[in-house]
């Protein structure tokens, strides 16, 4: 493996234009837990929602971020996608 490959690490359900900088990393944000109403940015767009729902058929996973005020503004992602902020 070349070393411009090495970090290039995405994960099931990262995006390729913002890969986790490690393992240790990825396997962090694959496996966080969120709850309903955390302020959330997401890791591709850099949009700032709070979580509203945790998705009901696979709630170790997806949840849904209501990034405005319109039901248009509420978006399924990933865990991995998200970032906490405190």
């Amino acid at each position: 493996m070349s070393d411009e490959n090495k970090n290039y690490i995405t994960g099931y359900y990262g995006c390729n234009c913002h890969p986790f900088s490690s393992w240790k990393e990825c396997r962090k944000f694959h496996n966080q837990k969120l709850k309903i109403g955390e302020k959330v940015k997401n890791r591709h767009t850099g949009k700032i929602g709070n979580v509203c729902a945790i998705h009901k058929t696979d709630p170790k996973g997806f949840v849904i971020v209501k990034y405005g005020k319109h039901p248009c503004d509420q978006h399924l992602n990933h865990v991995a996608e998200l970032e906490v902020i405190k």
